[in-house]
């Protein structure tokens, strides 16, 4: 049940937008405020409600831009097709970036701060997912993968280098890519759909190692070493990574934060069903890691 403080807020952001309508399943974005103690525990607190401009439609797959801008995959109820918005969170203005006949999922903002990367999943009777790449502020679209075409998400971990989750039925495999020269190199199957950067120039991803038994993992690709970060808490395979090292997941209604150096397990955040949320979906920490966009599944 949201409190009398927090249904303000939302009815704030509600009339930040225009009503419109989806036929996927239905989904919300927060928007919450990270406060990190002396022992590297976090707080949320300020609910934000950011979709009421798409009323039971899917709103997904969160990015904070370098200026703390959010990026989100939306598709309308009714609508035909997903297409990439641009949240802009101090102005409270959205803007669309993609208007096209196909679905576009994980934006991204290419490591040189110019270029709006996507999963463009283009029509036909088979698989057809690339990873596509226009200016930020308009223009023509090219594919960065033209012979890969099972792509299901991916991230960049260098200017040249990308973390590619190829489909392959239930193995799903990482991939490492190099763009300049076509090289691939594979990793291991078995992954979830969240992979991230350290920073570094590593790779984090969740192991679906077992049935009941799911790790967060860390490939270097540098020494070829995968370390185990820990297991996941119950089967996630969502989380975030802040910039001092901290990494966050959910389970059900329950926020977590793990960091390596101050932590032996994981930390209870917060219990979000207070605002309406049972299930805690895709996760993304601002590049200040004052701020936290979270999903929730209807």
């Amino acid at each position: 049940m949201l409190s009398k403080y927090t249904l303000i807020i939302l009815t704030v952001f509600t009339a930040w937008t225009s009503s419109t309508t989806l036929a996927q399943d239905p989904t919300d974005l927060y928007l919450f405020q990270l406060h990190r103690a002396d022992d590297y525990n976090y707080h949320i607190y300020g609910a934000k409600f950011l979709s009421g401009f798409n009323p039971d439609g899917y709103t997904n797959q969160p990015w904070f831009t370098s200026t703390g801008d959010l990026l989100v995959s939306v598709r309308k109820v009714g609508g035909e097709q997903n297409d990439i918005y641009q949240l802009s969170l101090t102005s409270r203005k959205i803007k669309r970036l993609t208007q096209t006949k196909a679905n576009e999922y994980s934006p991204r903002i290419h490591p040189d701060g110019k270029q709006l990367t996507v999963v463009r999943q283009l029509q036909g009777d088979s698989i057809n997912q690339q990873i596509f790449q226009s200016a930020l502020q308009g223009g023509g679209y090219r594919s960065l993968t033209p012979q890969i075409k099972d792509i299901g998400y991916y991230t960049w971990t260098g200017k040249d280098q990308l973390a590619l989750f190829r489909i392959d039925g239930e193995a799903n495999h990482l991939v490492s890519l190099n763009l300049s020269d076509g090289r691939t190199r594979r990793i291991t199957s078995s992954i979830g759909r969240t992979l991230l950067s350290d920073g570094a120039g590593s790779i984090v991803y969740v192991h679906k190692f077992a049935e009941d038994y799911w790790y967060l993992k860390k490939y270097n690709p540098a020494s070829l070493i995968i370390d185990i970060i820990l297991q996941t808490p119950g089967k996630s395979e969502d989380f975030a990574l802040a910039p001092d090292g901290t990494y966050f997941m959910g389970v059900g209604s329950k926020l977590y934060c793990f960091h390596p150096a101050h932590h032996l397990s994981w930390q209870e955040v917060g219990d979000v069903s207070v605002h309406g949320i049972t299930q805690i979906s895709r996760l993304a920490v601002s590049p200040d890691g004052k701020q936290l966009a979270l999903v929730s599944i209807k």
